[in-house]
């Protein structure tokens, strides 16, 4: 089919024709390369051996020699004294394990990552902590986080999200509705006149 196709739409061409050296050096000269020398053709280099010995265990189902991350020993090398400094730090402000006072929302999260990519240098840890009134710390580690909720759990938080605004804007409506009827009794006199005055 794909014969007939070139035939057709060059019936005096062919197929070597089609793809000559020729063409080429018209489409060259086209996109201004002839000055440039013509990139080897994958075919001419058949006799050079291709090692494709690392595929060999994925082929056999060979486990990679990398373990995974929570099958990974600690390293057998001594912590830096700056990580040595940091946990002990760590260790005296949360003694029962990382509890921020001051929680982001996940959208928040993403801002804050998203910040960080967009400009490292102006948006660094301290700086995002600032605007963010949070941590440098919960900023660090925010950073350094990718995990995200599944799809499920997304759709829950999202659903839980917009329950609870709708019963904060309920909420205020109420109270609304409470203050316009306090300011209503308190404006009404016995008479049925208002007590505003204007002078």
């Amino acid at each position: 089919m794909f014969r007939n196709l070139v035939f057709s739409r060059c019936p005096r061409l062919g197929l070597a024709r089609l793809y000559s050296a020729d063409v080429t050096q018209a489409s060259r000269k086209k996109w201004g390369l002839s000055g440039l020398p013509r990139p080897q053709s994958i075919l001419d280099d058949d006799d050079t051996p291709v090692d494709l010995t690392e595929d060999d265990e994925i082929v056999n189902g060979a486990r990679p020699t990398t373990p995974p991350l929570h099958l990974r020993r600690p390293p057998a090398k001594p912590t830096p004294s700056e990580y040595k400094a940091h946990r002990a730090v760590m260790k005296k402000d949360f003694p029962h394990g990382w509890a921020p006072p001051r929680k982001l929302s996940r959208e928040a999260m993403e801002g804050v990552r998203q910040m960080h990519r967009l400009d490292p240098e102006k948006f660094t840890t301290p700086v995002l902590a600032e605007k963010f009134k949070i941590s440098p710390e919960a900023v660090r580690r925010i950073l350094k986080s990718k995990w995200e909720p599944p799809r499920e759990k997304r759709l829950k938080l999202a659903e839980r999200e917009r329950q609870e605004r709708a019963a904060y804007f309920e909420l205020n409506r109420e109270r609304e509705r409470i203050e316009a009827r306090r300011v209503a009794e308190s404006l009404r006199v016995g008479d049925g006149r208002d007590k505003l005055t204007f002078e």
